[in-house]
């Protein structure tokens, strides 16, 4: 295959070796435009996350002046994601209501965020069969017509999977943060309780403290808080805070308070109890892992550390045996 593109770019009175600048300049373009696109991914989050956890007069910024630059790139941009959603998000409302769902859980809130990921899809599997064209084209590598056709359908296929595996990866470490920081929140909460502060100004104020350590678990309480203060009933709050996360605790945390509004009692000592439970289950989790450590260490020992003190031990046996 190599070999024919070789004969090709030759037949057509082009240098070989010219086709390397020509993929080292489209793989920069590539990398240049992911970099462009995650840095304004990671600059709206940021936004996104101090507008959450900072109250302050943003009538001033630049994304809401139509006069700067910046209004009219977003805006662009809102009109090339609004074009990518009305012709390549699927028409099923259950299927888009999950993949917002997984967004959410890995940390993107905005309201573009589900014609981006399609975007970002259908882009990844039209751009890497080509670069693995040109990557088997370049090496001249012996690819029959099949091979050939096998390896473009598997990049493509990579292309579409990429991104559900990578809000699948982030939606789980954003779980296991927001499950180790969970404690933390439930003392805080009862500190809160007994102090006489309300449930609604109590989850404001521990949003604003627990964010330091906990960004996406901050972020998730502050926008509880929100709707509590826009009327919004505390169990319906409490469940949608559940399906942010996306953890067993905020669901049963929605239960307590459930339970505890209809049955009438003490909500500080519902709190209290379940900060208890909740305290006692990261140590247990802590204990298990400590417990599973051997067992984790049995395999790296067999196959590093119990060879290499073997040959300690042996080496001089055979040494003077062999001198003997």
């Amino acid at each position: 295959m190599g070999t024919a593109i070789t004969q090709f770019l030759q037949s057509q009175g082009l240098d070989p070796s010219d086709l390397i600048f020509v993929v080292m300049a489209a793989a920069f373009l590539f990398v240049f435009l992911a970099t462009v696109g995650l840095a304004r991914t990671m600059r709206g989050r940021e936004q996104i996350r101090r507008r959450a956890l900072y109250d302050g007069d943003s009538s001033q910024d630049a994304h809401n002046d139509r006069r700067s630059l910046r209004h009219q790139r977003l805006a662009g941009t809102k009109r090339l994601l609004s074009l990518v959603g009305a012709n390549f998000v699927p028409g099923n409302q259950k299927s888009v209501s999950e993949v917002r769902k997984s967004l959410m859980r890995a940390g993107f809130f905005q309201p573009a965020a589900v014609g981006g990921y399609y975007l970002l899809r259908v882009v990844l599997a039209a751009t890497l069969p080509g670069v693995a064209f040109l990557v088997i084209g370049i090496g001249d590598y012996d690819v029959t017509g099949t091979r050939m056709l096998m390896t473009l359908v598997a990049a493509a296929a990579a292309g579409l999977v990429f991104p559900s595996l990578y809000i699948s990866h982030r939606a789980k470490r954003l779980q296991r943060q927001c499950r180790e920081g969970f404690p933390d929140f439930m003392d805080l909460m009862v500190v809160c309780a007994e102090a006489g502060i309300s449930l609604e100004a109590a989850i404001g104020r521990v949003s604003r403290e627990i964010a330091q350590n906990y960004p996406y678990l901050g972020i998730s309480l502050h926008m509880a808080s929100l709707e509590l203060r826009a009327g919004r009933p505390l169990i319906e709050a409490f469940q949608n805070l559940a399906e942010r996360l996306g953890i067993d605790e905020a669901h049963n945390l929605g239960s307590l308070l459930q339970q505890s509004e209809e049955l009438g009692t003490s909500l500080s000592d519902a709190l209290r109890v379940y900060s208890d439970e909740m305290r006692d289950k990261r140590m247990s989790g802590a204990e298990e892992k400590a417990h599973a450590l051997p067992a984790k260490m049995a395999l790296p020992l067999t196959m590093f550390v119990f060879p290499t003190i073997l040959i300690v031990i042996l080496l001089p046996v055979f040494v003077r045996i062999s001198s003997m």
